[in-house]
């Protein structure tokens, strides 16, 4: 390993320190309360040394959302690789955003944010410029993400196991708000789900899986 080598090894292993302790402040603050301040003293640095590995805030903040992206992303691109019934892999697609959510709420309430103030829905619109590599490497990671849903989709309406007017882009995003509405009304109400609801937050979800399904099926 050159001089060279071993200095850019060393920045990334500094850079990827302060990911894990800026996802830990992020998680238990949130986006809105938590501050490089706090990130850079978790990290037992200054303000200043922060700003020579992050421009700002925002720019850890995506490189704590890129994690949870590449988690969502594995995890559909998994699903759907072991899953060799087509006819199935709608309703596996949305086992993982359940399990996702379930397993990671933090990043699923960081990817919300992330979406509302940074993804562009249309990859023709995004700028040829570097918006940063974070930036970038979340939208290319939400692209996957899209990309996996809207194959799927466009399979299952090619092969008629889906009727619909819409193109698979368009059903992919109304699927896409669907899902992530129910999981967060399930994780606001989580707590005693049953007892309050009279059903599982299990069965509460493969209910709207079946709704899903059925609104979108050819039929008789």
């Amino acid at each position: 390993m050159t001089s060279e080598e071993r200095k850019a090894w060393e920045r990334k292993q500094r850079e990827t320190r302060i990911i894990d302790i800026a996802q830990q402040v992020l998680f238990e603050y949130g986006y809105e309360n938590a501050t490089i301040l706090q990130i850079a003293k978790s990290a037992g640095y200054n303000k200043r040394t922060m700003y020579l590995y992050f421009k700002d805030k925002e720019e850890i903040f995506l490189a704590v959302v890129l994690r949870g992206l590449e988690i969502l992303s594995s995890m559909l691109r998994s699903a759907i690789e072991e899953s060799k019934d087509e006819r199935n892999q709608l309703r596996k697609l949305g086992e993982v955003f359940f399990n996702f959510s379930l397993e990671h709420p933090e990043f699923l309430r960081l990817i919300m944010i992330y979406e509302s103030n940074n993804c562009i829905y249309h990859k023709e619109l995004k700028s040829s410029t570097p918006q940063g590599v974070y930036l970038d490497a979340c939208q290319n990671e939400t692209d996957a993400i899209a990309d996996i849903m809207t194959s799927t989709l466009k399979r299952a309406k090619d092969n008629g196991t889906i009727k619909t007017e819409l193109t698979p882009v368009q059903l992919m995003l109304i699927l896409w708000g669907e899902v992530f509405g129910v999981m967060q009304i399930i994780l606001m109400r989580r707590e005693h789900f049953k007892d309050a609801f009279g059903i599982s937050y299990h069965q509460l979800f493969e209910a709207f899986m079946n709704m899903v399904v059925a609104a979108i099926s050819p039929g008789d």
